[in-house]
Order: C-alpha cells, then sequence, then structure tokens
C-alpha cells in the first residue's frame, strides 16, 4: 500500500486539554493512560511527520453547546461530562471564553 499527501491526510480526534493535560478535567480518569502510552509525544510525532511530508492535518474536536444539555438520551459517562463541563463552549459561532476552558487544544 502506498500514501501520498495528495489523496491521504491525518486527522486527530479530541485533542484537548480536558483529556489531554494534567489540569483536565478528566485527567483522573485518563491521566495514567495518556502517560503510559505518551499520547501526547505521540500526536506531537505525527503533526511533525505530517508537516515534514506535505501532509494535511485535520482537528476533530469534540464540544458541547448549550443546548446539548437538552438531549433527551445519553449513556452514563455522556451524562458525567455534562456533569463535569468536559468540552464545554459557549456557542458554535464564538470563541468567548473558550482559551482555557479545557475544551482547548495544548499549546504545542
Amino acid at each position: 500500500m502506498t500514501y501520498s499527501a495528495q489523496d491521504t491526510a491525518i486527522v486527530i480526534t479530541d485533542p484537548q486539554n480536558d483529556f489531554l493535560s494534567p489540569d483536565g478535567l478528566t485527567w483522573g480518569l485518563v491521566g495514567a493512560s495518556v502517560e503510559a502510552n505518551v499520547t501526547v509525544g505521540h500526536i506531537e510525532q505525527l503533526f511533525r511527520a505530517a508537516k515534514g511530508k506535505g501532509y494535511d492535518v485535520f482537528i476533530s474536536p469534540h464540544y458541547y453547546y448549550p443546548t446539548d444539555r437538552e438531549w433527551k438520551f445519553g449513556g452514563t459517562l455522556e451524562n458525567m461530562m455534562h456533569e463535569i463541563s468536559m468540552f464545554d463552549r459557549k456557542g458554535a459561532l464564538t470563541v468567548e471564553g473558550f482559551t482555557g476552558s479545557g475544551a482547548d487544544w495544548l499549546e504545542q
């Protein structure tokens, strides 16, 4: 199998502080795994490799907007995420309160 920058891209899902930072809301749940698997370091490697080879990188972040709290369904994990305000944003068309919210991305 061959790959080329003309027809291949890298997609990074949920690279947010709530997951990947010791200050994140879920660090107590996922921190040991993030550290054991060197997740942040490997994401950095992917970004560097993509840049070096000319591949596009796309970010697929997970956000919750105020209207999402009105959902009539949701499992245990989803309900917990709402309760702790994980990935909360004020709205889809604003970055107000985004920096430092946990829904924001790692500095590096």
